[in-house]
């Protein structure tokens, strides 16, 4: 066999395991649902089917966590491994990461970590679905659930366009039929149907885009399609005039934009977040979103960063400018729109289409800055942070839905008189939402807008600055609607029917969120730096598993790696990238 072709070793399993469990776990669900528990009641199933569910959210945990620590264990004590599991797996775990499944999917330290961070926020969603009834289909339920999980592993592990397209669908197609899932509500199944069309339209539109990537280069693998832009690149200062190149960005960005609901398509998600059973839009705008952004960071920063801004000009041709326009106009219609809103649910899907406008302003500094790992970074603790925030405040709405049969803001009057605990923990979320410090959301802010404010070139620093200030701007106009929140629970009588005491089901992730949002706002370090090293791999050339050489038992610590800009190659010892991956500075 040639040399350069990848093949298949069944060790590589091991890597998808988390997503194994998940998937197989889903049938034994639906089984036991359909064959065992039918003739219970509904409250019955969903108690049992809830914690079923559990079990395979823990088996799944276990795997996750198992393979970052056994991947960690065998770099630092190779012995020691070597002795538990043999001399041949502690080779594999403890080499450096690569790609595996036939060079269509990574392997390496940022899929561990992001395994295991999908894993918990399943469970947190899992544990509030089984709060209050919504749907009879409990069996489908948590099975589309786990299979959309599936989906976000494979989608933040891709390593090419094919790869990324069915990890993608996988995920967006259960999110579709589980926004439907509220049956007894029209709105549920408006919401789907909207969903459904929205995501069908641009996933074809998606797709296109991704198919003249590859006319364009020959390869659907992200490094190659890398090089192939380097090698090709005519020197003419950007892809001006290059027709099929400029529709294949425009395409690529339809899609993505549609993920991360970054205006303007962003159309869909004011009625998914309303419409759908409140759980699962804690699912959409948190697991959704962290593998959009997950995958947006690799395609744009590593496969296609040539197309950057070639022509050294930041707002230049290029996929640098496109960002740098979406990103300022998504975070100020967010918010804006966000003011107006009265359901709650509503209020928090406009405020997550801002919080995708400040993300992107992470992406643009990445794109141009000479602290890469640092830079992408910020943007992955952004996502962490946000996500659990949004988990808190969607589990609050659960629990409001189950008790007064609706989910407006005035909904939550006088909560914080009748659950103060609960009250005060929201409260958190919604400071930690501003970005108000001490709390963890105002480091990410702080992170993102410091390394847009990084870079040495003048005209790229004045742009940046202009997009921060409209960040800072748009973070004081977010205030406004969030402090009607706190209004409600504490300014207002209680309306309609009394708050029940929040079981665990709703009390357990909103004080979990809140202690998430405060620990790691009060000492951010921990996060920050597990979040540098899970972006390192996402901006690097990786290899085949089988060509990678073991790791020592004392191996050295892994150097910063640093993107050079488009235009002015960086040579790779220079750059601190190691030399298997000096695709990286083209």
């Amino acid at each position: 066999m040639p040399p350069n072709v990848p093949t298949l070793d069944f060790r590589d399993f091991w890597h998808i395991a988390p997503a194994g469990v998940l998937a197989a776990w889903g049938l034994v669900v639906l089984i036991v649902d359909l064959v065992l528990a039918r003739k219970r009641s509904v409250d019955e199933r969903r108690r049992t089917i809830g914690a079923l569910s559990m079990v395979g959210v823990g088996l799944a945990l276990v795997a996750a966590a198992g393979l970052l620590a056994l991947g960690r264990c065998a770099v630092e004590h190779f012995d020691t491994v070597s002795n538990l599991v043999g001399p041949s797996l502690a080779e594999y775990f403890g080499r450096p990461g690569g790609t595996i499944l036939l060079g269509t999917t990574a392997a390496n330290f940022q899929t561990d970590v992001f395994n295991v961070l999908y894993v918990i926020l399943l469970g947190l969603v899992v544990w509030i679905s089984t709060s209050y009834t919504f749907t009879d289909n409990w069996g489908e339920y948590f099975a589309l659930l786990m299979w959309a999980t599936v989906g976000m592993m494979l989608l933040s592990a891709s390593e090419e366009l094919v790869m990324m397209f069915l990890a993608l669908e996988t995920m967006t197609i259960c999110l579709y039929l589980l926004t439907a899932m509220e049956k007894s509500r029209r709105r549920s199944a408006e919401a789907g149907l909207k969903y459904f069309v929205y995501g069908s339209v641009s996933s074809a539109l998606f797709l296109y885009g991704l198919s003249l990537v590859y006319g364009l280069t020959g390869t659907t693998q992200f490094d190659a399609i890398r090089q192939a832009l380097i090698d090709s690149d005519p020197g003419d200062g950007g892809i001006a005039g290059n027709l099929a190149a400029a529709s294949a960005l425009l395409l690529m960005l339809v899609g993505f934009g549609f993920k991360v609901s970054a205006v303007p398509f962003h159309q869909w998600a004011p009625d998914v977040y309303e419409g759908a059973p409140a759980p699962v839009t804690a699912w959409v705008s948190t697991g959704s979103k962290i593998a959009s952004f997950v995958v947006l960071l690799k395609v744009f920063l590593h496969a296609v960063q040539p197309w950057s801004h070639p022509s050294n000009q930041l707002m230049g041709p290029g996929w640098l400018a496109l960002v740098v326009v979406i990103s300022a106009v998504t975070m100020t219609y967010g918010n804006l729109a966000a003011l107006a809103q009265k359901n709650f649910k509503r209020m928090l899907a406009y405020s997550s289409i801002a919080h995708a406008g400040y993300m992107l302003v992470g992406v643009a500094a990445v794109s141009v800055s000479t602290r890469g790992v640092e830079a992408a970074g910020s943007v992955l603790y952004y996502l962490v942070v946000y996500a659990f925030a949004n988990i808190g405040a969607f589990a609050v709405a659960a629990w409001v839905v189950r008790d007064r049969d609706g989910d407006q803001i005035e909904d939550l009057n006088g909560m914080g008189r009748q659950a103060p605990f609960v009250a005060l923990c929201l409260v958190l979320l919604m400071l930690s939402l501003i970005g108000i410090p001490p709390f963890a959301g105002f480091f990410g802010k702080l992170y993102l807008f410091l390394e847009a404010l990084n870079q040495g070139e003048s005209t790229e620093r004045l742009t940046l600055m202009g997009l921060v200030a409209l960040g800072l701007l748009n973070s004081v106009i977010s205030a406004f609607y969030y402090v009607r929140v706190l209004k409600a629970m504490y300014f207002r009588e209680p309306s309609g029917a009394r708050l029940r005491p929040p079981r665990a089901a709703i009390a357990a992730p909103v004080v979990l969120s809140a202690v998430v949002v405060t620990v790691f706002g009060v000492a951010p370090t921990p996060l920050i730096n597990l979040m540098k090293s899970a972006s390192a791999p996402m901006l690097t050339a990786v290899q085949p598993a089988s060509e990678l050489v073991p790791a020592s038992p004392a191996p050295t610590p892994a150097p910063a790696v640093v993107p050079a800009p488009a235009g002015a190659p960086v040579p790779a010892a220079a750059s601190g990238v190691p030399e298997s991956a000096s695709g990286l500075a083209g």
